[in-house]
């Protein structure tokens, strides 16, 4: 990955956020563009990076 990771979900997060995805659809698309980046990383290593670089996020513990 050539950007941050800081950059890669942000720009996810405003991407979703320009078609009209709600709050929740905002982070798994930051999930999906980080396993899509990075095939070795697992769901849950994506979860706790978008978790951690976007502190805002509510992200559902159980997804």
């Amino acid at each position: 990955m050539n950007a941050s990771l800081i950059e890669i979900i942000g720009s996810a997060i405003v991407a979703a956020r320009q078609v009209g995805l709600d709050r929740g659809e905002e982070i798994d698309a930051a999930r999906a563009v980080l396993l899509a980046l990075d095939p070795s990383l697992t769901p849950g290593v994506a979860r706790i990076l978008v978790e951690q670089l976007c502190p805002s996020a509510e992200v559902d513990a159980a997804a």
